[in-house]
């Protein structure tokens, strides 16, 4: 069984976490020394797990509704005061069981105090506030440039183009001309801001990965895998759909509507690579995008909100939950007759 996204961002970050905590014996000179090293494992593993909690489930929904000087603040605050005690902790356990000493003992003793005044506990609090401040600088700059990418860049394995299999949704805000003129410019961005941010979650543990954002639209993406797992994009579709349904109040109260959209799957083998200098960029290339834009187009004039390829349909293996429905459709629905047959989902 594969890991939902949040449960890889928290083993990433925890063996970021030992990778870093037993970096710092090794560069103070202390890899001969068992004691330090089990120091280091254990404030970075323990840490890194922390942080990866604190990130994902209790500060980073917090985020967005301040702005990025108070968030900075926050947590520079927050995660100084939990460090201080981890190290604290970490040390005065380790310690004490090396020596036979109680716990409580040991900290009221002169071989602590001398630790914590005279020798390395203010470089261990810098290292480690230095550490921290990587990895959650890695993680926003993963989040803000796209899932993946950063690593991609990193490593540089996408300076050659490469093909893959991939499905595609092209999910767009029905109306949006007409509730954009309605609404005025400011508030049909913060309109906008609402509608893709809500629907974040549920393409993150549907473990499709965010393309792009094109005006009204959003392109999410799979890897095409076993038909079981390529059911995460139908699913996702309706955790979204589901996610709305729960918000209605909220928009209702924010807006005085709730917004509807219309999505299009389809898949196919696409050439994936780096372009550009000065503003780089992860890039898909091929006929799957130009198709599923064109499938997209359909939703509205066929009076449907979810189309799906032929290629699609034969890739995926749907719950028990849902039924496929082919959705008959003729050539002047469209300039050039798309090659196969469309179908839509229904629950049961």
């Amino acid at each position: 069984m594969s890991l939902s996204q949040n449960n890889r961002s928290i083993l990433g970050i925890t063996i970021a976490g030992l990778l870093l905590g037993v970096s710092y014996p090794l560069f103070a000179r202390e890899f001969d020394s068992p004691v330090a090293l089990i120091n280091g494992l254990s404030i970075g593993g323990i840490g890194g797990l922390l942080i990866a909690v604190f990130e994902i489930y209790i500060l980073n929904p917090k985020n967005r509704k301040y702005s990025f000087p108070v968030i900075v603040t926050v947590k520079t605050i927050f995660y100084t005061i939990l460090f201080f005690f981890l190290i604290i902790s970490v040390k005065g356990f380790v310690e004490s069981i090396t020596i036979g000493q109680p716990f409580f003992e040991y900290i009221r003793s002169d071989a602590f105090q001398n630790f914590l005044w005279r020798e390395d506990f203010d470089v261990i609090m810098i290292y480690s506030l230095f550490m921290v401040g990587l990895i959650i600088f890695a993680r926003q700059m993963n989040k803000k440039i796209g899932q993946g990418v950063l690593f991609s860049f990193i490593t540089g394995r996408l300076h050659e183009p490469v093909e893959e299999a991939r499905i595609f949704m092209f999910l767009d805000l029905k109306s949006s001309t007409t509730i954009a003129e309605k609404m005025g410019a400011v508030n049909y961005y913060k309109l906008l801001n609402d509608f893709f941010f809500d629907m974040t979650k549920s393409i993150k543990e549907g473990q499709g990965t965010i393309y792009r954002y094109v005006g009204d639209q959003v392109v999410i993406t799979w890897k095409l895998a076993d038909p079981r797992q390529n059911a995460y994009c139908v699913k996702t579709y309706f955790n979204i759909k589901r996610t709305f349904r729960s918000l209605n109040e909220k928009y209702y109260e924010k807006y005085g509507f709730v917004p509807e959209f219309s999505a299009a799957l389809h898949c196919g083998k696409v050439i994936k690579g780096e372009i550009g200098d000065i503003k780089s960029q992860i890039v898909f290339h091929g006929e799957p995008l130009f198709v599923t834009g064109k499938i997209e187009k359909l939703c509205g004039k066929l009076n449907q909100s979810l189309l799906l390829s032929e290629s699609v349909k034969d890739q995926v293996a749907l719950p028990q939950l849902f039924y496929f429905q082919q959705v008959q459709y003729s050539p002047e629905h469209h300039a050039d007759d798309l090659p196969f047959t469309l179908h839509t989902i229904q629950e049961k």
